[in-house]
């Protein structure tokens, strides 16, 4: 190679060297990327976790599960039903107290009596019923309509918890897949710096145009990487309209930090029969045993009292009548359908209990796998982060080595950037995988509607 061929290598040295993504430099993808400011504070995660971030997270989170609570018609259903459930008790304790009627009656006559003498006027009747006695089937039926409702009430935490965490992991995936497209243009800026100095390169020196096509070929690869990433960020902000409304994703921003400390899981495994799911499961079997004692009241007396305000003869007198009546009944025979129903309620509340204890086993199992995955991923976060630096220092080294001294191949330079790119997916994907699981372990727990 000529003096004035080592001249102008050099001179690409110096400038490249600058252009070299050396530092947390990237291209930004029309704005879909996280930004270099934001990638660092990502890589300083010690920073991350200080209390004032955490408490700014916290308003963040506050922010936007707000937003998904006031959006979600799902939510909204859930608060209906409560409503609904509300009534059916109101409805059940009116039984109670007594139930009063009217009716009014206008009748003619056609016979023998004079029409001078014939009543010619409306009638009223008034009758009145009240329960006295019936073994406790009233209380039974309110106290089942007040467990189901407990249960409505329950099931509308739960659904509250549901959109909490639905909303917070997708916007860790957003996120996730913004760290991604950056870590993509980052790869696609190193490799487009290789092709563009390459294709100067070989004006000078025709037999380096096969690392040229290899640096080509590389550059394809990291541009449909980077187009894949784009993609998934796309899909999950599509998936936040549905969730927040549109134009809402900046909501997502500055969540990472209330996700980087681990929960601490026996406090949550204590707390699991406090979770509304599973409150909504006992209610369903509370309910279920007030059935049971409701069924079992009615194959027993039941004493009601009544009365009447009524006229003797409509249309032909005009002389009412005042009665009294209480009465007393009790099924006798029929076909035994109350001792089927009262079999069936009582199979019913077993099943109830059965989805209680298994619900119960299945929260427990879930809390303790996502916590062993959690808290792997961040642990490797350290790991990446100490290679990300070494392989930083590395690829300087390998680019200098390689362009001025001729001691490595473009093979080399290529695999070398390829790694960093990959240790950079790696890094984001556990930092993200982890924080999204510490999220589900909290909202399963019910603490991320209830964040201050």
């Amino acid at each position: 190679m000529s003096a004035k061929l080592n001249g102008c290598l050099l001179l690409w040295v110096a400038v490249l060297a600058s252009l070299c993504p050396v530092t947390l430099l990237a291209v930004e993808s029309e704005g879909e990327a996280l930004n270099a400011e934001e990638i660092r504070g990502l890589r300083d995660l010690p920073n991350l976790a200080k209390p004032e971030n955490v408490q700014r997270s916290n308003v963040q989170l506050r922010k936007l599960i707000n937003q998904a609570l006031e959006y979600s018609p799902a939510l909204r259903d859930a608060r209906y039903s409560a409503d609904a459930a509300q009534q059916d008790l109101n409805a059940a304790k009116g039984a109670r107290l007594p139930e009063v009627k009217i009716s009014g009656v206008n009748t003619n006559t056609t016979n023998d009596l004079p029409s001078s003498i014939r009543p010619d006027r409306a009638y009223v009747n008034v009758n009145a019923t009240v329960p006295v006695y019936d073994f406790g089937r009233i209380t039974a039926q309110i106290k089942g309509r007040e467990a189901a409702y407990a249960a409505t009430n329950s099931r509308v935490d739960q659904q509250a918890n549901q959109i909490a965490i639905e909303v917070v992991s997708t916007c860790l995936e957003y996120n996730k897949q913004r760290a991604l497209l950056f870590a993509a243009d980052d790869y696609v800026k190193a490799v487009q710096n290789l092709v563009d100095m390459l294709a100067q390169v070989t004006d000078a020196d025709p037999g380096r145009r096969g690392e040229l096509v290899q640096a080509k070929s590389r550059l394809l690869q990291a541009i449909q990487a980077r187009e894949n990433a784009r993609s998934f960020g796309r899909e999950f902000r599509i998936r936040l309209d549905r969730l927040l409304g549109s134009g809402k994703q900046v909501l997502c921003d500055g969540l990472g930090a209330r996700f980087l400390q681990k929960p601490d899981l026996d406090a949550v495994r204590n707390k699991i029969r406090d979770n509304p799911q599973v409150k909504a499961l006992n209610y369903d079997y509370e309910s279920a045993l007030r059935q049971l004692d409701q069924i079992n009241a009615s194959r027993k007396p039941q004493v009601q009292a009544s009365a009447a305000h009524a006229p003797i003869a409509a249309g032909l007198s005009n002389t009412y009548y005042q009665s009294f009546t209480l009465s007393v009944t009790m099924p006798l025979y029929d076909g035994k359908i109350l001792e089927s129903s009262e079999r069936a309620a009582l199979e019913r509340s077993r099943a109830a209990a059965e989805r209680v204890d298994v619900t119960i086993k299945q929260l427990d199992t879930d809390y303790r796998e996502r916590y062993e995955l959690a808290t792997a991923a961040l642990r490797r976060t350290d790991e990446y982060i100490s290679l990300l630096e070494i392989n930083d220092r590395v690829r300087k080294d390998f680019f200098v080595q390689w362009y001025a001294l001729g001691r490595r191949s473009l093979f080399e330079l290529l695999a070398i950037e390829q790694e960093q790119y990959t240790l950079q997916q790696g890094y984001f994907t556990s930092l993200f995988d982890g924080m999204t699981g510490v999220a589900n372990i909290l909202g399963n727990a019910g603490e991320l509607t209830v964040t201050e």
